[in-house]
């Protein structure tokens, strides 16, 4: 594959991964909202506080609401780069560190140092370390887990700044039971807590990223299989794709080799459309290329391409294998069949039905990517399609549903498959525009 092609792959790839992460950051500014708002009911029914001094409390609360109401509207809004995504972060531990420090202005009895800095108080932090993993980027989360560590610091300086609060390092003596005694006083801070906070918050900032990491590889990996099995199946029947996918086989490389080449195409379709309305003629061909891409696909045959009221199938892309001539014939006469089933519904209610004129062939082919870097098909090319595009033709002249040439009859005989030869009625020899001699073919029609 081109290197301008793997390019336009991975833009599309990228585009389609910027809107997982925009979902995500979505999601997490729900999550974020629904619990704060969770916190916001609690703190309204457990709260001791009153008069101001309550209501300021649930104040600071719904700022962060607000907060998380504002992410989520950037991220519906498509703003959702990693510079916007670090503010809010930072804003958000800012925010909360100066909520626990310097308390309610209508509180009378500030909460004392030793509570202020209580670890369970601390565990909300961890609110928006679980935001931040939702995003998708690792890099996000570890910035939270900085800015975290940043908040909790800058706390833990401001009250041992005071003059009344000490900590152990403060202390004559520092065995276990000056510790026990110091730890009733309210304005004692054991240093050793606020290490194994921001230990901890490292290790699971760290740990968090590293999955986020992974699961933005998972996703990754997942987009691009997808986008190769949706582009491989517009091609190729189901089992083909699996194979394709799970291999990793490059199908892009041109290359020559022998397949069998099947063209369809509708007898007096123009007279059929005359009458009928646009959406009548979609459907028709709806239900006519549904019913014959089946037949292809069930046998293990490449789609090539639609051309309106035609259709063309190659069966040996991208790798031949014996069956290929057989399974050819075996396609053709599943089409003829499927449509001699739809059209016994058609007679019954009322529309006129169909007649297909298929036309197969066996030969070298040059198969792969065709086009240029704006627009390109896997396709087949070669004497042998323009043949059996004529021979598709022959099906009018010789009243047939299906002319076959002699190549494709002798290669299901060399394999030793000899599926629905009887069917088959030898035609003679018939002239081909473009051959200067004859080509021997085979015919069939249905009674």
């Amino acid at each position: 594959m081109s290197d301008r092609v793997q390019n336009r792959f991975q833009i599309r790839n990228q585009a389609a991964f910027i809107e997982e992460e925009r979902q995500g950051i979505t999601l997490a500014a729900k999550v974020r909202t629904v619990a704060l708002a969770l916190v916001l009911l609690w703190q309204a029914i457990d709260s001791t506080e009153t008069g101001r001094a309550y209501y300021f409390n649930l104040l600071e609360i719904f700022i962060f609401v607000i907060l998380g109401g504002l992410q989520y509207l950037a991220a519906q809004t498509h703003r959702t780069e990693l510079r916007l995504q670090f503010f809010f972060v930072f804003i958000d531990c800012i925010l909360l560190a100066l909520v626990f420090t310097l308390g309610s202005p209508f509180d009378d009895n500030p909460l004392p140092p030793a509570i202020a800095m209580d670890t369970a108080r601390f565990l909300y932090f961890f609110l928006f370390l679980m935001q931040a993993s939702f995003s998708f980027r690792p890099l996000l989360v570890v910035w939270c887990g900085f800015s975290i560590i940043l908040a909790r610091l800058g706390m833990w300086v401001w009250f041992l700044s005071q003059s009344s609060v000490y900590s152990n390092l403060d202390m004559d003596e520092q065995n276990a039971d000056a510790l026990l005694e110091a730890a009733s006083d309210l304005d004692f801070l054991f240093l050793g807590y606020a290490a194994t906070e921001l230990l901890v918050v490292l290790i699971v900032s760290s740990g968090l990223a590293i999955v986020v990491a992974r699961s933005r590889r998972l996703v990754w990996n997942l987009l691009s299989t997808e986008r190769k099995r949706a582009s491989l199946a517009r091609y190729f029947s189901p089992n083909v794709v699996n194979q394709l996918s799970d291999s990793g086989a490059e199908i892009a490389t041109a290359r020559q080799q022998e397949v069998a080449v099947l063209f369809a195409d509708i007898m007096g379709f123009t007279k059929l459309c005359e009458n009928a309305s646009a959406e009548e003629v979609i459907d028709l061909l709806r239900g006519y290329h549904e019913r014959l891409g089946k037949a292809v696909f069930d046998n293990q045959g490449t789609l090539d391409k639609y051309i309106g009221d035609g259709l063309m199938a190659t069966f040996g892309t991208p790798d031949p294998s014996p069956n290929d001539p057989a399974n050819a014939l075996n396609c053709a006469f599943e089409m003829i069949e499927a449509l001699k089933v739809w059209n016994e519904d058609r007679l019954l209610s009322g529309i006129e039905p169909i007649r297909v004129g298929i036309g197969l062939h066996w030969g070298v082919v040059v198969a792969g990517d065709m086009g240029n870097e704006r627009r390109l098909e896997y396709g087949v090319i070669g004497d042998t399609v323009n043949i059996a595009s004529r021979i598709e033709h022959l099906t009018r002249d010789l009243d047939a549903q299906l002319v076959v040439s002699d190549e494709l009859v002798c290669a299901i005989q060399k394999n030793g498959n000899v599926p629905n030869l009887d069917c088959l009625t030898l035609a003679g020899y018939q002239e081909i525009w473009g051959r200067a001699s004859g080509l021997k073919v085979w015919v069939f029609s249905a009674t």
